[in-house]
């Protein structure tokens, strides 16, 4: 992880459970800022597959099944939703990193 970059942006946003008058969920914005992508991938001799990760440079409470949007360092995007978020604390300097494993990531 002493690779990573920053050079993507994300945006995590979780539903509040309400509705406009016009019955559009309203959505709250968790995360808004650098991030580092990670693609996913599959091998199909082993059968191995993983899933997109996303790096924040911060710890940020990002919950499963909220919605993460990302734009790569060259303009594609994709979305999906949290699968799983783990606080990764770094022994060196003293911070933390936010890991956020994407499920149904899709490209727009």
């Amino acid at each position: 992880m002493s690779d990573l970059s920053y050079r993507d942006h994300c945006r995590i946003t979780r539903s509040s459970g309400e509705y406009d008058e016009w019955d559009n969920p309203i959505e709250e914005e968790i995360y808004d800022g650098i991030c580092d992508f990670q693609p996913g991938g599959q091998t199909s001799l082993s059968i191995i597959s993983h899933n997109d990760v996303v790096y924040l440079p911060k710890a940020v409470m990002v919950q499963e099944n909220d919605n993460i949007a990302v734009t790569t360092q060259l303009g594609r995007r994709r979305e999906g939703v949290v699968k799983l978020a783990n606080d990764l604390g770094l022994d060196l300097t003293g911070d933390w990193v936010t890991e956020i494993e994407i499920k149904q990531s899709t490209e727009k």
